[in-house]
């Protein structure tokens, strides 16, 4: 299976560096394709190429640039990510990283969802740091990535990406509840940096949280 990374920045290359490694075809987008081949030279089932070409390339795109260009870029790409799986990791912070720019009655991903009404918005990996994404046990049991959506097929998709990845999925309903896992993603940073916790630690949901349904 092959999987798109648009961006090359810390989180987009952890999450990269672990498929890979778990044999899926990872290709990446960048702005400048020939200074970053040299970051992924040798490793295994890697390859960078420009925006376009990298959307083009496979039907699950990850979006991992930052927020300031987030929405620009994708509307440029529409026509490449038409009925593709689109996971958004993003997190829409301010310059600075103390708040978020979206929230409430909105979310980053319900707005990549409204620039791409053809494709399948899946938001996921956002609570996890760059840092600590190849460690899915680091708290000495697996932790989590919490991922929701509108599109049942899609978040199928993503469930066995986060499960190749070595995390614990929790489905978090519908896609309006990025809104707070966006939000989590905030506190996480706040706790870490601010407030100087860490960050060798994960937000955990335990219980009998999906019932049934699983």
């Amino acid at each position: 299976m092959k999987i798109s990374i648009l961006g090359t920045g810390k989180m987009g290359s952890a999450v990269g560096r672990q498929l890979a490694g778990c044999g899926y075809q990872v290709i990446f987008g960048s702005r400048e394709p020939k200074a970053n081949m040299e970051r992924f030279s040798g490793i295994e089932n890697i390859s960078v190429k420009n925006y376009t070409e990298a959307a083009s390339a496979a039907n699950v795109v990850v979006v991992a640039v930052p927020w300031s260009c987030t929405l620009e870029l994708l509307k440029s790409l529409e026509n490449q990510l038409k009925e593709k799986v689109i996971v958004d990791l993003t997190n829409p912070l301010s310059a600075d990283i103390s708040r978020l720019v979206v929230g409430g009655d909105n979310s980053a991903a319900e707005q990549i969802a409204s620039r791409l009404p053809e494709s399948h918005v899946v938001k996921a990996f956002n609570a996890i740091t760059a840092d600590n994404f190849p460690k899915p046990d680091l708290t000495g049991e697996q932790a989590q990535v919490f991922y929701c959506s509108d599109n049942e097929a899609a978040k199928e998709v993503v469930r066995k990406l986060i499960t190749s990845a070595g995390y614990e999925h929790k489905n978090c309903g519908a896609l309006s509840n990025a809104r707070y896992v966006e939000a989590i993603a905030m506190l996480w940073l706040q706790l870490a940096f601010w407030e100087e916790k860490g960050s060798q630690w994960s937000f955990k949901i335990v219980g009998d949280f999906e019932g049934a349904h699983g």
